[in-house]
């Protein structure tokens, strides 16, 4: 594992707060527009969030599947998403969620709360939810890796396992654990994947992927939730330098 420390060149591509929400009865998404226009000078480009709804039909004869034919029965609007001006800041304001996300480069943990509070200020006014059943944040990390690459383990703390027999050359893995938090009932998901290395490329690319979340009935108006996700970035912190070695650490300081 790796001591905690404050990376200059964090790794992560994507950290976001999330929260899934119960709604007011009878919200629709036409009625989240005054979020669009409380926002239209912070976050300019706006589109619709869609929700494809379709079936596969399969045609069988003679035990044999002569034909899938997929079709798309609707396409429908569930929330507005949101791009800063600046393309480093996404909000998903949804009938039934809300989601900020900031993206690379990376700036700190205060930033982000302190913008995910001033647009759920907004939402917030607008929507009514009733309550919120689900608080979250996610980081996902790409750890570019440089080649030549010997062992796994000199990068990882838990690197895959290539049975007796099997040539030793992994160009694919994905793991994923979830693990629960007694203390706060909350769980931790952490993932790996390795991705295609691009031809002539010098580097190994490989998403780590942290998202921790609790269920449960928070009252809106409390501060409760907020205080959790203090709680969640402390294990996220953990799970992500658990996840790595020195030697991975000293690539982003």
């Amino acid at each position: 594992m790796a001591e905690y420390a404050h990376l200059n060149k964090a790794p992560i591509v994507e950290a976001l707060v999330d929260f899934r929400l119960k709604p007011r009865d009878g919200l629709r998404v036409s009625d989240l527009q005054p979020i669009q226009e409380k926002l239209r000078d912070r976050y300019p480009t706006q589109k619709s969030i869609r929700q494809v709804i379709g079936q596969v039909s399969v045609n069988v004869q003679e035990g044999e599947v002569q034909a899938v034919q997929p079709a798309v029965h609707s396409a429908e609007a569930v929330g507005i998403r949101l791009e800063s001006a600046n393309g480093l800041h996404v909000l998903q304001a949804q009938v039934q969620g809300f989601t900020l996300s900031r993206l690379k480069p990376y700036d700190t943990w205060e930033a982000l709360i302190e913008e995910a509070r001033s647009l759920w200020d907004v939402y917030v006014a607008v929507a009514a939810p009733v309550s919120i059943t689900r608080v979250g944040t996610r980081y996902i990390n790409r750890l570019e890796l440089p080649l030549p690459m010997l062992r796994f383990e000199d990068y990882l703390t838990r690197q895959p396992e290539v049975p007796i027999g099997v040539p030793e050359f992994v160009s694919d893995f994905l793991s994923r654990v979830v693990a629960h938090e007694p203390s706060l009932d909350a769980y931790i998901v952490v993932t790996q994947a390795l991705e295609p290395v691009a031809p002539g490329s010098n580097i190994v690319p490989m998403l780590l992927d942290v998202d921790v979340f609790k269920v449960a009935n928070f009252d809106v108006n409390s501060k409760e939730y907020w205080e959790l996700l203090a709680q969640f970035r402390t294990l996220k912190n953990t799970a992500f330098f658990w996840s790595i070695t020195e030697k991975t650490k000293e690539l982003f300081v």
